[in-house]
């Protein structure tokens, strides 16, 4: 019986070291484009499930600018050194208001190269009622 309970604790405590050592990073911050033309802005975020959210400004829409929540997720990789960074993200916003008569939804790809730095590319749908729609690229962007 003693041996049983020791090779579960054994189990056990390995399990609890990394659940309380290794998620203990975030990535809250507001990520600004070089441009100014793309604010990130992430308020929430867990390491636990690679998840985050917050708010994505665009100030060049056709239909103006615009404050949007956004929704992302971030996955770590096995880095030679150890390090949490870098990282790949990816995160989406989308505009439909009230009545439906449009919709626009920005989507970025990249990578966190190191705390406070984000290097992603994005690509946006325009589509307003009726259609015909417009599909575009936001370019390469770093954001700081």
């Amino acid at each position: 019986m003693q041996q049983s309970k020791l090779l579960g604790l054994l189990f056990v405590l390995p399990m609890l070291m990394l659940s309380t050592s290794a998620h203990a990073f975030n990535i809250n911050g507001t990520y600004k484009s070089e441009s100014g033309e793309f604010v990130l802005t992430i308020t929430h975020s867990s390491d636990y499930d690679g998840s985050f959210s917050g708010t994505y400004d665009t100030f060049f829409t056709p239909v103006g600018p615009l404050s949007i929540p956004v929704s992302g997720t971030f996955h770590f990789v096995n880095n030679p050194d150890g390090s949490l960074v870098p990282l790949a993200l990816k995160f989406s916003s989308t505009m439909r208001p009230a009545g439906w008569p449009y919709v626009l939804v920005d989507a970025w790809s990249g990578i966190l190269k190191a705390p406070g730095v984000i290097s992603a590319t994005g690509v946006r749908t325009f589509l307003p009622a009726g259609g015909p729609g417009e599909l575009s690229s936001l370019g390469t962007h770093t954001f700081n």
